[in-house]
């Protein structure tokens, strides 16, 4: 059967490197290597089986002879078998269009597996399509690992968007995801420019133009982009650039894919190209027979952190650890190996710095034309970080299995597997219960309820349930546990088992119960009951202080008893002296009232003579000022009169002066008449004159007589009125005098007043006070008496309640 699929192989294989020996010879080698670590199949153009490897029969649990001639839909779910998607898929492979990705496929016995798989057209010389070849890894646990680049690409042509550009971004074509994605037929945007789906800002900046000066000189770019497309609408677009390069490594075009997708589609679809895909997608490394290291890709020196420089040429022991490069079976897997023999599974392999690292690997003798192997080929994946969690979680379980109670389901709630913890538990041994259903450690009347039914039922949809739990043992012994039932779904989400951790928790659940009865007895007072069953080491310390409280509380409540009748006793006492303390206190308020009133009475009296005095001193002091203002005024006036007669002398001085002045006027006069006379006729008018001026001369002095007169007698009036003025002066002074001297005394009087009325005051509010204190003597007596009542109402009370116990002095 090998050679039946080899032959193909070995022809797409010869047009790659032509029909050098060697060469033909290393591509055979390699082919057998592909046989030894790929499922593959081969089928007719229509999906008829024509054959299978031992990979293949191995994952999918077929034979030979249980598979051949039939068709592919054996191993696809009929739904899909009977779909158009399903007979356009093998109508693609049929037309030469190869298909590649992750298939959920259906083993015997309706087993699901995952694989990663390419399904090649075969075409023969003239071109035509002849057979598919499938190339398949079991990613059943590891379903992400990719063996083939063609594939991947198909699938992201199929289901995202791609646009080719020139180096200066004009588009050269887009397909339809592309373009519906953008809203734009293909006749839109060939021949446009990319930057038709940016902003109008980005289009213009320089950021735009660096970014395609970039791409034009090979520089790959990837990112999340706004786009816009028809219309405006704006797209948010995770998209890889991609220069293509020609035969010279010059860049003639981009590719863009609109998703997080770096690798470029693969056009050759032959058996080198595969080869190269699973290079580009697994870690390989090559090795002389030996164990010396021949190369390494990049994908290889990521996962052990070396460069290619710091392992070519060394051995593959640097890679292993110590305890396993110097054992007898690390030399013995390099004999195998270098005769021809094939490795593959988990190995641990150690990084650089130590680090451990888990690979899923095969170890891949080449052979050369004479069937004799000249290198391996390793083809690895890292697997370190699922092995961790597998771990990781085996020792969980395996913890979890040491300190509970473990025991396992099928859906339909048969037993699959029970641990010693569970077994112990229950009394049974592991024969005893497999095999038989759950419902044999419950009661008669739970396992036919309608509960238990919905039980199972939510169990088989998937829903977790925890609780404590009445089961029973070996014999009906009931066991009380803490216990969850776990649903484990399948890669489906289908649960197909039942999982259920376990604590026994009957010893608690019975002290429990002996705790919860003596505290029943308790609250209906009964402080006879006692735990006297020795309960489970944890609940044995509680028993004891439960005992203990209850011989307390015993010894209190008789204690509590005694005291009470105590209390009621004093209290009648008390209420007794009280209430005669409270009459005369009522008594004596009586009488601090009546004297507090004659105080009142008093008080009022001597406020008024105070008032009275204030007004009396009050008024002195105004008769008083008064009085010294008269007297101001009285010196003034002799000061004036004064004034007014040395003013009436001065003027008498100069009247005197007026009336020489008259005379020797009337004189002169005189004597010009006497001349005017001898003058004759020519003194008459001057004589005239003359006489007139002696007429007022005459009377100017008479005048001048006259005021004289009146100034001397008021001259005499004056000192007459000075006199007088000086002695009401002397009795205003003596007045004034007395005044102050009357304000005096009645000042001090209202000193006295005030002192009087201020010392009753005092002598008042004492009495208040008195009054106040003797009232609220009275008050608390009375509250005393009602204390003493009410105190001796709750002994009576307290007593009522102590006889509700029952105690052991009792």
């Amino acid at each position: 059967m090998k050679n039946h699929f080899m032959s193909p192989l070995k022809r797409a294989m010869s047009r790659i490197f032509g029909f050098d020996a060697e060469l033909e010879a290393e591509a055979n080698a390699k082919i057998a290597a592909l046989d030894k670590s790929l499922a593959i199949i081969e089928f007719d153009t229509k999906g008829n089986i024509l054959s299978a490897n031992e990979n293949f029969l191995k994952v999918m649990g077929y034979s030979p002879d249980e598979i051949k001639g039939k068709h592919h839909s054996l191993f696809v779910e009929r739904a899909y078998a009977r779909s158009s998607e399903y007979r356009d898929f093998w109508a693609r492979l049929a037309r030469g269009k190869s298909s590649s990705g992750e298939f959920k496929r259906i083993g015997k016995n309706g087993i699901d597996v995952w694989i990663q798989a390419t399904y090649n057209p075969v075409y023969s010389p003239r071109g035509e399509v002849t057979k598919v070849v499938k190339f398949a890894t079991d990613i059943t646990q590891d379903k992400n690992k990719s063996l083939d680049t063609s594939g991947q690409i198909d699938a992201i042509n199929r289901s995202q968007a791609v646009i080719e550009f020139d180096l200066k971004g004009i588009i050269l074509r887009a397909n339809e995801n592309f373009l519906t994605a953008m809203g734009y037929s293909e006749k839109e945007v060939v021949g446009q420019h990319h930057s038709m789906f940016v902003e109008p800002e980005m289009k213009q900046s320089g950021e735009y133009r660096a970014f395609w000066e970039s791409l034009a000189r090979g520089e790959y770019q990837s990112a999340i982009y706004k786009r816009l497309a028809k219309g405006g609408r704006e797209i948010w677009i995770s998209a890889s650039y991609n220069p293509i390069f020609d035969d010279n490594g010059k860049p003639f075009k981009v590719v863009k894919f609109a998703s997080d997708v770096t690798e470029q589609k693969m056009r050759n679809a032959d058996f080198a190209g595969q080869i190269q895909a699973i290079g580009k997608s697994q870690a390989v490394i090559e090795f002389e027979l030996d164990g010396t290291i021949r190369t390494a890709n990049e994908n290889f020196l990521n996962t052990v952190g070396y460069s290619l420089e710091e392992v070519q040429g060394k051995h593959h022991s640097m890679f292993a650890p110590s305890a396993v490069k110097n054992s007898r079976e690390y030399k013995e897997f390099w004999k195998s190996l270098a005769v021809g023999e094939f490795f593959s599974g988990e190995f641990e392999r150690v990084g650089k710095g130590g680090r451990q690292i888990w690979i899923q690997a095969s170890y891949n003798p080449i052979f050369d034309l004479n069937g004799k192997p000249f290198k391996v080929v390793k083809y690895a994946s890292d697997i370190t970080e699922q092995k961790l969690k597998n771990v990781d979680y085996e020792g969980q379980i395996e913890a979890i299995g040491k300190s509970q109670a473990v025991i396992e389901f099928n859906m339909d709630g048969t037993i699959r597997h029970a641990n010693d913890n569970f077994l112990n538990a229950m009394g049974y041994s592991l024969t005893e219960v497999k095999g038989r259903h759950h419902s044999m450690f419950v009661g008669p009347d739970y396992k036919n309820s309608a509960e238990y039914k919905v039980f199972w039922e939510k169990l088989n949809r998937g829903e977790f349930e925890s609780a404590e739990f009445l089961r029973f043992a070996k014999g009906g012994r009931e066991v009380w546990i803490q216990a969850s039932y776990n649903p484990i779904c399948d890669t489906n989400g289908k649960p197909f088992k039942v999982v259920k951790y376990a604590t026994d928790i009957t010893a608690k659940k019975r002290a429990v119960a002996k705790i919860s009865e003596c505290l029943v007895s308790l609250s209906k007072g009964d402080l006879s009951a006692s735990l006297t069953e020795k309960l489970d080491d944890e609940f044995e310390s509680v028993r004891k202080a439960l005992n203990s409280t209850i011989e307390r509380l015993n010894e209190l409540v008789v204690d509590i008893n005694r005291t009470a009748t105590s209390v009621s006793n004093a209290a009648r006492e008390i209420k007794m002296g009280t209430s005669d303390l409270s009459d005369r206190t009522e008594s004596q308020a009586s009488s601090l009232e009546e004297t507090a009133a004659s105080m009142q009475e008093m008080m009022a009296t001597v406020q008024q003579n105070d008032e009275t005095s204030q007004s009396a001193v009050k008024q002195a002091s105004d008769a008083t000022k008064k009085a010294e203002r008269g007297g101001t005024v009285v010196v003034e006036a002799v000061n004036s009169m004064a004034e007014i007669e040395a003013s009436s002398k001065q003027i008498s001085d100069i009247i005197g002066v007026i009336n020489e002045i008259a005379f020797q006027t009337n004189l002169l006069a005189l004597n010009a008449a006497v001349e005017a006379a001898r003058a004759g006729e020519q003194g008459r008018g001057f004589a005239v004159v003359a006489g007139e001026v002696r007429n007022l001369a005459q009377r100017s002095a008479k005048a001048s007589v006259e005021i004289k007169n009146l100034i001397n007698a008021s001259v005499n009036k004056v000192k007459d009125g000075t006199q007088l003025v000086r002695e009401s002066g002397e009795n205003l002074v003596e007045i004034v005098d007395a005044i102050r001297s009357v304000s005096s005394m009645i000042d001090d009087m209202s000193t006295a007043t005030q002192e009087q009325s201020q010392g009753i005051g005092e002598i008042n509010r004492a009495i208040t006070e008195m009054d106040n204190m003797t009232q609220q003597n009275a008050g608390l007596a009375e509250e005393a008496t009602a204390a003493s009542e009410n105190m001796l109402v709750e002994a009576e009370n307290l007593q009522e309640l102590v006889r509700f116990f029952k105690t052991r002095s009792a």
